[in-house]
């Protein structure tokens, strides 16, 4: 069947790009512009000159006092999720793939910095926006080799990474005939994949109108403005690039233009470089189910468009969207939520108005005005304020103050009130920051009330990092984890707790495992739960005492109180100060002799008397070698004698043979 052509792609693409949130700046990108500047401290444009200009910074303030709570919600452990096995059989696989998606997150990509991103931008921005994909990286080398023989020379050759960019071959004479060295130049090429995560600014993603989740959402676009060179690079055909138009229409817009503004006062606008390879084009990435092949049945696909959306670089299928969101005040059956900015905007405006009319009314304090009788002062004096001046004047009484109604204590007690309507709006209190010393005082000293403070003003942090938790944090994991079992097809060797552990994805694949997230330890502050855990493990200890053990604790239960009191109190991990029962090899088997000291005693006794055996039989083996050796010496000593008599009867004989011999001579 005819698939639909790319006139058509192009007019619905152009459809549904028009009737989207974000294309457009709109609302959401005003206050989004707002908020930036209220969070800078940039004037509101009400100034009036000669009188004060103060402008407060209540956005900041509360955004930086919720960020550090919020990623040690999430970074304190070693772990951010936790992946649960659908059945026993699958532990020890949940155990690996929760291993390796918190190593992909936090050590292949700068985990800390895109946490810390992304929750800024949601408190700041109303959402927060990671991407997610993977990437091969081409890593090229280049080599030079001299003199090399033609063994060398070939076995380089056969390494496919190899390419050869010059060759020169040289003739010398060997020992025995000519031999080729070669001088080679060569380039290694290899690719090595990993799974990217990175932040996306706000203004750079847009969703359709009717939108309450990436999930639901009809459309999804993502704008970017790269160099050519980069597009190429992202694996487009550079014939089609080429054709792309620069960008020269205005540098992003007026959200990206505000951020620039922050580092410099003349932000790039125009930019069209004298290299081609360098000049910027505007792409978009737009997601969306279409029924591209006409059967009937819409498919989720990517389709990449470039130039002022008129030409399309890639179309492809897909099965799952690349993008995560967290917004820390969800509204309900809507996509954008509010931010913490959002809260206290129109407090800040009210509390830089009120400050500044409490600074005027100093200074007119200090420097009142005067009533003053033409012609009877000399203005010059009267201008000219210094201590001890002498203003001179025709007569007395030309020169009256004006009296200005003091306004600074009405003044600062609508301050106070303007805090304390922004910390019920957003639950940070100056207790909880340590900005308020009369905390304790005012909680009669008690640890009950000054932990009950603390408890009711990190409620609302809790509750952000809950919804951040169950939406674009588990949302995200679960992400990594499918591309690692989808593109990952090799082994990987991973440094995990001092020790090298080999991960295959692959073995996954087929499993399904629940995604649940660890996001702080319980309710209460750090030392409220780190004094609950001492009181675990002291009830622990007097249930091991009173023979408990085994029946309501053992070391498995030991170990968790004493890890979770150690993150608890600062560090990262248990592991340096306690092992691990579960890493312990069982010991041996228990000796049942040694449990009975009656057999313990005739068992020794038995040892004993069999050392006094030994001692016995060794005795009488060196007595018989003794006696052995004592006839042995004698036995050789009698044939000696023997052997000498002998020895001296045959010279005897032969003595007496030689005399007859001679005597027979004679006659």
């Amino acid at each position: 069947m005819a698939k639909m052509r790319n006139s058509e792609v192009l007019a619905l693409l152009g459809q549904l790009l028009e009737n989207s949130i974000g294309y457009f700046e709109g609302n959401i990108g005003a206050e989004r512009r707002t908020a930036f500047k209220y969070y800078l401290g940039k004037p509101y444009g009400n100034e009036i000159e000669g009188r004060s200009q103060v402008v407060t910074q209540d956005v900041l303030e509360v955004v930086e006092n919720i960020l550090p709570s919020l990623l040690r919600i999430f970074t304190a452990g070693e772990q951010i999720v936790k992946f649960d096995p659908q059945g026993p059989e699958d532990q020890q696989m949940a155990e690996q793939c929760t291993d390796y998606v918190n190593y992909i997150f936090m050590k292949d990509n700068p985990g800390f910095m895109i946490l810390y991103t992304m929750f800024k931008d949601a408190l700041l921005q109303k959402n927060g926006f990671v991407k997610h994909y993977y990437k091969e990286i081409e890593k090229t080398k280049t080599e030079e080799y001299a003199d090399l023989t033609d063994v060398e020379y070939n076995s380089l050759l056969i390494d496919d990474t190899v390419s050869v960019d010059e060759h020169d071959i040289k003739e010398v004479q060997g020992e025995f005939e000519i031999e080729y060295l070669h001088d080679v130049k060569i380039t290694r090429t290899t690719k090595e994949g990993r799974i990217c995560v990175e932040n996306i600014p706000p203004e750079e993603m847009f969703v359709s109108k009717n939108a309450k989740s990436f999930a639901d959402s009809q459309f999804v676009g993502h704008r970017v403005i790269k160099t050519r060179a980069e597009v190429i690079a992202m694996g487009f055909d550079k014939k089609l690039v080429d054709k792309l138009p620069s960008y020269t229409d205005g540098f992003y817009n007026q959200e990206h233009t505000e951020r620039e503004m922050y580092q410099t006062e003349s932000p790039e606008t125009e930019y069209q470089s004298i290299d081609k390879s360098t000049d910027y084009v505007r792409i978009v990435e737009c997601y969306t189910k279409i029924d591209y092949e006409k059967k009937g049945k819409p498919t989720l696909r990517k389709i990449t468009m470039g130039g002022n959306e008129s030409i399309i670089l890639d179309n492809e299928e897909i099965d799952y969207l690349p993008f995560s969101m967290v917004t820390p005040i969800p509204m309900p059956h809507l996509f954008y939520g509010m931010s913490v900015a959002d809260l206290v905007m129109d407090l800040q405006l009210m509390k830089s108005t009120v400050l500044r009319q409490t600074m005027d009314n100093m200074y007119l304090q200090n420097n009142a005005r005067h009533l003053v009788i033409d012609g009877q002062v000399q203005l010059d004096d009267l201008i000219t304020s210094r201590p001890g001046g002498i203003v001179r004047t025709k007569g007395p009484g030309a020169v009256t103050p004006l009296t200005t109604p003091s306004f600074l204590n009405e003044g600062l007690a609508m301050l106070e009130k303007i805090d304390q309507l922004k910390e019920s709006r957003t639950g940070i209190s100056r207790s909880q920051m340590g900005a308020d010393p009369n905390t304790i005082q005012k909680s009669h000293t008690t640890a009950t009330s000054v932990n009950a403070l603390v408890n009711a003003s990190t409620q609302r942090i809790e509750l952000i990092a809950r919804i951040f938790a169950e939406t674009g944090v588990k949302d995200l994991f679960r992400c990594i984890m499918q591309l690692a079992t989808k593109y990952q097809d090799q082994p990987r060797i991973i440094r995990l707790r001092n020790q090298f552990v080999e991960m295959n994805p692959q073995d996954w694949a087929d499993k399904e495992m629940d995604v649940s997230i660890h996001v702080g330890l319980g309710t209460g502050n750090t030392d409220h739960r780190v004094n609950l855990l001492s009181q675990i493990l002291q009830i622990q200890q007097m249930l091991v005492k009173e023979g408990g053990y085994g029946r309501l604790v053992d070391e498995s239960k030991i170990y968790n109180t004493l890890e979770k009191l150690v993150v608890n109190s600062g560090f990262s991990s248990a592991q340096p100060f306690f092992l691990d029962p579960a890493t312990v090899p069982p010991p041996p088997p228990p000796d049942p002799m040694k449990e009975n000291p009656l057999l313990m005693a005739a068992m020794e006794e038995l040892k004993l008397e069999k050392e006094k055996t030994m001692a016995t039989l060794q005795q009488k083996r060196e007595e018989m070698m003794y006696d052995m050796q004592k006839k042995v010496l004698e036995l050789e000593t009698k044939l000696k004698i023997e052997a000498e008599k002998i020895d001296s009867e045959e010279l005897r004989k032969a003595a007496e043979i030689e005399s007859d011999f001679i005597k027979q001579g004679k006659q």
